[in-house]
């Protein structure tokens, strides 16, 4: 009975909300705009948003469990994948991450930010997410190494391209936009459907 309480019709509009999707999406806009942040800023990911970040996803994976998703869900739904979604989501973020931070390319903040992603979203939006913000990450690295190498033609220092690629670019940015413009793709492919 709680659960349903979460999905509610407005009556008039013809369009559905859904009180479970728009809880998903508020967490995740709440904790990609935090990650972006505290990259930016202070360059870390920090464990005490990354890790309750993937509890509430997995909580509200059991919820959609319980209601619109069946037990225990299925992989790679649109929406409402389950419990079974929102685990395999959080296990992708995992592989998906790891060869890159064991070759040095991310950081592990950057990991867990992706298996928070798959936790709270389900795999298909984690996938989507990681293309999107590998695309983002592209042309954050591009304008940050043309950026340093003019900055360093003005110094008179000389510095080599490969020099500039061992800076710190911030990755957990280009994901959380990312994020973001798998939320805004999706959004808008939901409003179509309704």
């Amino acid at each position: 009975m709680a659960t349903a309480a979460l999905f509610v019709r407005r009556e008039g509009s013809g369009q559905k909300i859904d009180g479970l999707l728009a809880i998903e999406d508020l967490v995740l806009v709440v904790f990609v705009v935090t990650i972006i942040v505290t990259d930016w800023r202070w360059r870390r990911i920090p464990n005490a948003v990354t890790y309750p970040t993937m509890l509430v996803g997995l909580v509200l994976g059991a919820v959609e469990s319980a209601g619109p998703a069946g037990f225990p869900g299925g992989v790679l739904a649109p929406v409402h994948g389950g419990i079974l979604d929102h685990v395999v989501g959080l296990a992708v973020g995992f592989l998906v991450a790891y060869p890159f931070y064991a070759g040095g390319g991310l950081k592990a903040g950057d990991g867990k930010f992706l298996m928070a992603v798959g936790a709270l979203m389900g795999t298909l939006f984690l996938l989507q997410a990681a293309v999107w913000g590998a695309l983002v990450g592209g042309v954050i690295a591009i304008g940050f190494i043309v950026a340093r190498r003019v900055a360093a033609a003005r110094a008179g220092t000389g510095e080599t391209v490969g020099g500039l690629l061992h800076t710190w670019i911030p990755y957990g940015v280009a994901l959380g936009l990312g994020a973001l413009a798998a939320l805004a793709i999706q959004l808008n492919q939901l409003r179509g459907i309704s």
